[in-house]
């Protein structure tokens, strides 16, 4: 019996997942997908998704964390979501973004991947004209795609039947805002909105729900769930940038083994020469990148996550400033292993009213700190620098004369411990006095880090925090502090 090259093609798709990935992006895109191990893995993982519900290989409820740009929404939502339909014509999908606007154009898209003459010349699945919008699309057969944001209204829609058969998914990509995992009620609101609405959205409690996100905050909805926050077990595949290592435990997590090697998950994407770039936001990396966000004790920080979100919020460009500084705190050595030297610049706009504008922070001899400091000075046109000279006393000021600095110089010296000297600081925060640039990852992730009992961030010396507190505490007038006058140099 002879089979035509649409038959062939048809049979791959059905049992090859890979294939009607790569087939259907080609369609899509005009170009090839390029597929890497971690691509067929998850294929394989959602393949057991759609296993009748008393197999045993079927997964219910499937996390999978990854890293931002992997192609988890081209793979677990628009190909999943169309190669369902080719399943079965009568599956329903609910699919949940952060984004309303994203959520409707992943479904856009699987929608014409199911209207396309390739997709219909294999499976003639029929969308009814009087439900065929981005928001809600209906086949003539009862399946179809609700889409909306997590946040959104998903009453009056069921994923899936009442069958033992695959009929449909819960599918939420990416349920938080990066941005808005640091917001505790925007947080807690997706968590228990996942408990008050959106887990009853499916038509019996064997249809699989599906997470697939990067992860941002240690209680975000992976967390929530993998924690027992709605208290069932979760099959958990997790996929950090850098294989290898030992991954986080979870009370109410199924671990998948990825059987990978070790090393780079997509070294196409990201490899050694990425490296450097990756840690330089510590947070993000071991969040978003390494799937293991950092747990803060937010009962006995200093700086919490919300009063740093709300300086960020605050700041508005093209304020005029009362007063610019730019304060030093610099190392007492040189070395490879030495610390930074903490350089920033800070304003005060009006009473009770401070900005934190950039950071200069570098390692580097004395000649090139003092440099750089003066670089922060000249472009923002400061009034003066204050420099901590408890490791060098005289010495810290004639680097920056023997620089070529000729301005105000406010002297400052430690007598209090690091963490006396920070906690007014802190309560700026705290009360809304403080707005922060962009640019100031590395300084956040120091000030929320910092521990009151050692003074340290991330067990270092907080530079930037240092640079920080002495520039506040001279704007607020909260210390006492030598000024040296311009210094007429020859």
């Amino acid at each position: 019996m002879m089979y035509s090259e649409r038959d062939l093609r048809r049979s791959l798709c059905e049992v090859d997942s890979s294939y009607f990935a790569r087939y259907f992006f080609k369609q899509r895109m005009s170009q090839k997908m390029l597929v890497a191990p971690h691509h067929r893995l998850i294929l394989d993982t959602l393949d057991r998704t759609t296993l009748d519900h008393d197999h045993p290989d079927h997964i219910s409820r499937l996390i999978i964390n990854i890293p931002p740009g992997y192609s988890k929404t081209e793979i677990a939502v628009i190909n999943y979501m169309a190669r369902g339909l080719s399943i079965n014509p009568q599956a329903r999908f609910l699919h949940l973004s952060y984004s309303h606007k994203l959520a409707l154009k992943n479904s856009a898209d699987a929608r014409n991947i199911v209207k396309s003459e390739s997709y219909q010349s294999m499976w003639p699945v029929v969308i009814r004209d009087d439900a065929d919008s981005k928001e809600i699309w209906h086949t003539e057969d009862g399946g179809g795609v609700v889409a909306t944001s997590s946040g959104g209204q998903v009453t009056g829609f069921r994923a899936g039947h009442i069958s033992n058969k695959f009929s449909g998914s819960l599918v939420i990509d990416d349920p938080v805002k990066p941005d808005d995992a640091y917001s505790e009620v925007i947080r807690e609101g997706v968590n228990n909105n996942y408990n008050e609405t959106i887990a009853s959205r499916v038509a019996i409690e064997t249809v699989p729900i599906i997470v697939i996100m990067q992860r941002i905050h240690w209680n975000d909805l992976s967390g929530y769930l993998l924690n027992g926050g709605s208290g069932e077990k979760w099959h958990h595949l997790n996929l950090p940038v850098i294989l290898g290592g030992k991954g986080e435990s979870y009370t109410h997590a199924i671990p998948i083994d990825h059987k990978l090697p070790s090393g780079w998950l997509w070294p196409v994407k990201h490899d050694d020469k990425n490296e450097i770039a990756l840690r330089a936001h510590r947070r993000r990396f071991a969040a978003q990148y390494m799937q293991s966000p950092i747990k803060r004790d937010e009962e006995t920080a200093l700086w919490k996550e919300s009063s740093v979100k709300l300086a960020r919020e605050k700041y508005k460009k093209g304020r005029k400033s009362k007063r610019v500084l730019v304060s030093i705190d610099p190392a007492a050595s040189n070395t490879k292993n030495s610390d930074e030297h903490g350089i920033g610049v800070s304003c005060i706009y009006d009473d009770n009213d401070y900005g934190v504008l950039a950071d200069y922070t570098r390692k580097g001899s004395p000649t090139q700190w003092a440099h750089a400091a003066i670089e922060a000075y000249d472009v923002w046109d400061a009034d003066a620098i204050v420099i901590e000279t408890n490791q060098g006393g005289d010495m810290c000021i004639d680097t920056l004369r023997n620089a070529g600095y000729t301005g105000k110089i406010i002297e400052v010296k430690a007598t209090k411990g690091k963490t006396i000297r920070a906690e007014p600081i802190a309560a700026l925060y705290e009360l809304g006095y403080v707005s922060h640039n962009t640019g100031l990852s590395l300084l956040e992730d120091e000030m929320l880090d910092f521990d009151p009992l050692s003074g340290k961030s991330n067990g270092k010396s907080p530079n930037r925090v240092d640079w920080l507190v002495w520039a506040l505490t001279e704007l607020s007038g909260k210390q006492k502090t030598n000024t040296l006058d311009v210094w007429d140099w020859p």
